[in-house]
This record gives structure tokens, sequence and C-alpha cells, in this order.
């Protein structure tokens, strides 16, 4: 028994600790989960759906109907009509003529009552009915499958935002990450040197403010990192609501800055442009294509419409099982419809779509120039982000440079501390700057590729 229950435990315990462990993401996973756990994702492929099903309707509104009946009716009591008393005048006249009677009717006529129908009846049907012209229903036909791919080039564009959305949250973490390595890495070196000045202090060849000035540079290193930590921890949880992804639970970027950077850039800077890669773009073309078409559909409501229907029945009728008998009717037709005159209703919603044609045009051509400017743009910044960094990095390499002989000349004992933190202090600078010039590298990448449509 005791044993069957520390298996239970270790079981939970097991599994608590498999269900605990931290989840890894690269950018491209980031932006795959985020795909699949997106609200704005779910509701643009439910769009498309809805644009497949929407075409089908339409079609469905030209094809033939075809529909069946059957109805049976027992009349308890056959309904009565009143009807004038024609007969009894004719009858006297007639008994009059041959002497019958004596004198003619006094009637001045009335009503009788006579019956129509019989008691059974029972009938079956099937009518048919199509649409044989319609010039509304061509153009309406052309407008759902241009809807159709307006829902897919929409659909194309959200996963474009989601992306951007899911770069844009995934690369400060990163910095933050990158900026406590290297700050993690310095006080490890501060505490070191800070051990061996302490044991020169305590030789008499420094003086206690040598050591305290190392002491304060440690401790405001340490200060940053915590602050650096809370700050990972909001911005992880900011990516975290990006994705879709649990706030709870624990997270790991599993990517650096350097690998995004070291990633084949394929000659971004010397691209060639093709409005057609943007979704937004192709999102325009549509919608200007469905003004369009909104103007066709206006015009055909000129034509006639011309339908065609068949129906054909069976009636049995009788008021006893011996004479019921069947009765067929059977009809075809035609039914054409022309409005003559409308009151220019027709005339005023075309000039309309044509007003919203041409603001489609215009916003068309307001987005191509607008693209245009924020390639051209893109493309300065990534150029001019390159070439800050790899300055930059020179003067980070020379910024250590100094540092390392500063450091040995002090423990020599022919350099200051104030020259030491000094030359401390450049290389903290050079290395922000190095790292937010990666960062911004990156961000200029990153919004080239977005100009580009990629």
């Amino acid at each position: 028994m005791n044993k069957f229950i520390l298996i239970i435990v270790l079981t939970i315990f097991v599994s608590g600790v498999i269900a605990q462990k931290p989840t890894a993401f690269n950018l491209d996973q980031a932006i795959d989960f985020a795909m699949n756990n997106s609200s704005e994702m779910i509701n643009a492929k439910l769009k498309v759906l809805d644009a497949k099903k929407q075409k089908i309707e339409t079609r469905a509104i030209g094809l033939p109907k075809l529909s069946t009946s059957a109805g049976y009716n027992y009349f308890i009591d056959i309904p009565t009509q009143l009807m004038p008393d024609f007969l009894s005048p004719a009858i006297y006249g007639v008994l009059l003529k041959e002497g019958l009677v004596s004198q003619p009717s006094s009637s001045t006529g009335g009503v009788f009552p006579v019956q129509f129908g019989q008691k059974h009846n029972l009938t079956l049907s099937a009518d048919i009915n199509s649409l044989i012209f319609s010039g509304e229903y061509i153009v309406a036909l052309k407008t759902s499958k241009v809807f159709e791919d307006f829902s897919i080039k929409e659909m194309e564009n959200v996963k474009k935002t989601i992306k951007d959305k899911v770069i844009d949250a995934y690369i400060p973490p990163l910095l933050i990450e990158e900026n406590l390595k290297i700050l993690n890495k310095n006080i490890s070196n501060l505490q070191k040197m800070k051990d061996e000045i302490e044991e020169m202090y305590k030789e008499g060849f420094v003086e206690q403010i040598d050591v305290d000035r190392l002491t304060l540079s440690l401790a405001n290193l340490k200060i940053q990192k915590e602050n650096l930590t809370r700050q990972l921890d909001i911005v992880k949880n900011a990516l975290k609501i990006t994705i879709g992804y649990p706030v709870k639970d624990s997270l790991i970027l599993d990517d650096s800055i350097e690998n995004l950077l070291a990633k084949k850039d394929d000659g971004i800077l010397f691209k060639s442009f093709d409005f057609n890669n943007r979704p937004d773009f192709k999102m325009m073309q549509k919608s200007l294509e469905l003004q369009n078409l909104n103007i066709k559909r206006y015009k055909s409501q000129y034509l006639p419409t011309l339908a065609g229907f068949a129906s054909y029945s069976q009636k049995m009728t009788g008021n006893t099982s011996d004479d019921l008998k069947w009765y067929p009717t059977t009809l075809v037709g035609l039914q054409l419809n022309f409005t003559l005159f409308d009151g220019l209703g027709r005339s005023a919603k075309v000039q309309r779509a044509k007003i919203a044609e041409d603001i489609a045009k215009n916003n068309l051509d307001n987005m191509q120039n607008a693209i245009s400017m924020q390639v051209k743009n893109a493309r300065l910044s990534y150029e001019n982000a390159l070439k800050n960094l790899n300055a930059l990095e020179e003067n980070l390499n020379l910024a250590e440079k100094i540092y390392n002989t500063t450091k040995e000349k002090y423990k020599e004992g022919v350099g200051s501390s104030v020259e030491l933190t000094q030359a401390e202090q450049s290389l903290y600078t050079a290395q922000s700057n190095v790292i937010k010039a990666k960062f911004d590298l990156l961000n200029a990448k990153i919004k080239l590729y977005s100009a580009l449509g990629f």
C-alpha cells in the first residue's frame, strides 16, 4: 500500500516537473505560434471561408430550382355559395307558355344555396423555375470571385501584420538579454579586479579610496542588472501577450541579435522592389476592382431579366372512394421583367459608383507613392545603421584596448584609479553603443524587409 502511494506521489511530481518545463522559441517559432493562436488570424480565415460560401450562394441564384408539393383535403362540409335565383322566373315562363300555370310567378328573384367541389381532394405537383438571363447575375458571379480573392489578400495582410507585431515584441527582450550578458561579464571582471585590489590594499600598495571606487562601480553594475532583469520580465510578458502565450508560463528566447543579423540578407540593399509583394497593395487593387464591378452591376440593371418556369400537377377528387379520378394540369412559361423608367435612380447609382472608383484610384496612387518612399527611406536607414555599427565596433575595440592597458598600468602602480575609472566608463559606454547599434541595424533590416513585402 505504501509503495503504491509512493508511486502516485512520484508520478504527480514528475508530471509537474515536466509541465513546468519552459518553452523555448526562436523568432520563426514565435511567429508560427502567433499565427496559430491569434484571434485576428482565426477571424481572417473565417472571412475567407465565408467568402467561399457566399460565392456558392451567389451561383445558386442562377441555377434551376425544383420543388414538389402534396396536399390532401377532406371536406366534412363542402363550402356553400349563394347564387342569384335566375331559375324560378325561367321555369315559370316555360310553364306559363305550356299552359300549365295560369299566371306568371310573383317572385321578384332572390338567392339559393349551391355547393361546388368534392369531399376528397388530393393534389401532387412538381415545379421548376430557372433564371435564363440577368446581367446583374453575371456581374454578381464575377464579383463573388473577386471578393473571395480580396478576402485571401486580406488574410495575407493579417499574416504580415502579425509577423511584424511579433518581431517588434521579440527584439526588445533580445536586446536586454544581450545587455545582461555583457553586464554579467563586466560584473565578473570587476569583482575579480576588486578582489585583487583588496589584496593590494592589505599589502599597502593602494589606498582605501581605490577599493571604495571599485566597490561603488560594482554596486552600480549590480543595480543596473536588477533593473534590466525587471525590464526583461515586462517585455517578455508583452511578447507572450502578442503571440497568445500564457503569461504565467515561462518562456525562453532561443535566438540572439547576432543570429538574426547573421542570417543571409540576399543583397537586401539592392533587392528589386515589386508592389505586388505587398499584401496591403494587392488588397487595394482588389478593392479598386470591386468598385469597377459595382459600376457594371448598376449598369446591368438597365438590361431585362428573363426567367422560365414549368409546372405539372395531378389532382384526384371525388365524393367516395368509387368515383375518385385523376385530373392532370401542365404548364410552361416565361417571365420577362424590364424597368422602363425608375426616376433616374439607376443613373445616380452609376454616377456614385464612378465617384467611389475615382476615390479608390486616388487611394491606390497615394499608397504607391507612400510605399516607394517607405522603401527608399528603409534602404537609407539600413545602410546608415550598417555603417554606424562598423564604426562603433572599431570604437569598442579601441576602448577595450585602452581599458586593458590602463588596468595593467594600475596593477603595476604606474596608473591612477581615476584613469582606470575613466577607461572603465568609456568601455561601458562603447559596449552600450554597440548593443544599441546592433539593435538599430536589426530593426532597420526588419523594416526594410517589411517595406519590400517579405
